[in-house]
């Protein structure tokens, strides 16, 4: 029995590495239209907004590959990033897809930031 739960430990762990290896390859593009994605599905965005969004998520999603890409990766600039982000994302979301967002945002955070949400 306990050789069975270590197995499908390792075996979730190898899957989150795996994932978080492919997200990493991911082109700033990419990464902009998945995000943009989920946030569409948690949050209904309208066509106008999901334009606005995808653009968000794109100048982030550059700004944060350049962070990596450099040797000085300042975790408080990256922080810095994701408080710019939410500034102007609380512009284009209506009160109630603001309130939808918070919970999703809370609900990652308890999750240790694996959960399924908002990744911005």
């Amino acid at each position: 029995m306990k050789r069975g739960i270590i197995a499908i430990i390792m075996a979730f762990a190898s899957f989150t590495a795996f994932a978080q290896r492919d997200m990493a390859k991911m082109t700033p593009e990419a990464r902009a239209e998945n995000q943009t994605k989920n946030l569409t599905e948690t949050l209904g965005l309208s066509a106008d907004q999901q334009k606005q969004v995808y653009t968000l998520n794109l100048t982030r999603a550059q700004k944060m590959e350049e962070m990596r890409n450099s040797q000085d990766t300042d975790r408080s600039k990256m922080r810095e990033s994701m408080d710019a982000f939410n500034t102007e994302l609380q512009k284009v979301l209506t009160p109630e897809q603001q309130e939808k967002y918070k919970a999703a945002m809370e609900e990652r955070r308890k999750n240790g930031g694996m959960g399924r949400g908002p990744r911005n």
